[in-house]
């Protein structure tokens, strides 16, 4: 699936909607910044190639980080039961 594909679903039972899914990394020189997968809970390293998601509420825009595609697809599947 195209990441484009992601745009515009909603894990049901939530008000957010997926407005953008691009690969990211984050390179800052010195600063090594951490986050953790949505779907596995995992460390990321944002230095590191993963996806960012954009998940929109109401207006408001919150970042997400997967650690690939297939932990995405994961998560939105277990948040559809």
């Amino acid at each position: 699936m195209a990441l484009s594909d992601y745009t515009g679903q909603s894990p049901t039972g939530r008000e957010d909607t997926i407005v953008r899914v691009v690969p990211h990394r984050l390179w800052r020189p010195g600063d090594e910044r951490i986050e953790p997968c949505a779907y596995s809970g995992e460390d990321i390293r944002l230095s590191e190639k993963h996806l960012l998601v954009v998940l929109e509420r109401d207006g408001v825009r919150e970042r997400m980080y997967f650690r690939d595609e297939r932990s995405l697809a994961a998560w939105l599947e277990e948040n559809e039961r």
